[in-house]
């Protein structure tokens, strides 16, 4: 069980069981008290050929390690992630997130959630200095982690380099950018949109290997967005771009 894959939340355990999810979970922990949810979701999962099982609160809070379970839990294989070259698999230009660095599983779940309700094609995540797929991540994007089509590479400039060598548009994401996100040119052969950390924004290599920075207009007196809020205002705008 340590090496399951925790999701917890009826919402999140919901997506996970859905036709659409890359792969069922391998089992769906229940609260023994009865309710409409936690009802249907037993129903689902037997459904799909997932076994269910009834146990008591503390044990699901045990299983849940401490993540808000509102009396479901299921377990997971390790997130499968994919390589770089299959996010490049789609029927049109792909549009891809590439996230430098950020640390908050928080801000991760929430990029993640936002990606898949724009038709993000895939996510590029380093895998060093950078939060993965962790249960918490799963809830805070509140299942959409079960849609998204992820990849981790060793290095995320070499992985820039490689999709720009295929003709891909990279497009970093920063305060300072010349250009206005809605003025970006047109990517025939797809974007890459890059996102940086939640602290020092794009790395000096990373920087680098955009082929241009872009900005959000901020009229108002603030300054700068929290990551995955400016994340979520960039990708809505390539997705239209794109569209």
């Amino acid at each position: 069980m340590t090496d399951s894959h925790v999701i917890a939340g009826v919402r999140a355990v919901m997506e996970a069981l859905s036709p659409e999810a890359g792969s069922a979970p391998e089992r769906v922990l229940l609260a023994t008290k009865s309710s409409r949810a936690l009802d249907d979701l037993e129903q689902r999962a037997r459904a799909a050929g997932v076994p269910v099982e009834r146990v008591n609160m503390a044990e699901l809070g045990r299983i849940a390690r401490g993540l808000r379970h509102q009396g479901v839990v299921a377990l997971a294989a390790p997130y499968p992630y994919l390589h770089l070259e299959q996010l490049l698999e789609c029927e049109r230009p792909p549009l891809l997130v590439a996230l430098d660095s950020i640390t908050d599983p928080h801000n991760l779940g929430a990029i993640i959630r936002s990606s898949v309700a724009f038709g993000v094609d895939g996510l590029i995540l380093p895998k060093r200095r950078a939060v993965g797929v962790t249960p918490t991540v799963t809830r805070v994007s509140t299942g959409a982690t079960a849609h998204a089509r992820i990849a981790q590479v060793t290095n995320l400039s070499r992985a820039l380099v490689s999709l720009a060598q295929q003709g891909l548009s990279i497009v970093g994401l920063a305060g300072e950018g010349q250009t206005m996100l809605e003025d970006l040119p047109e990517a025939p052969r797809g974007r890459v949109l890059v996102v940086g950390s939640e602290g020092s924004g794009l790395g000096r290599l990373v920087r680098e290997r955009c082929d241009v920075l872009a900005r959000i207009d901020l009229p108002g007196p603030v300054a700068s967005l929290n990551a995955s809020v400016a994340a979520a205002i960039a990708i809505r705008e390539c997705s239209r771009l794109r569209a």
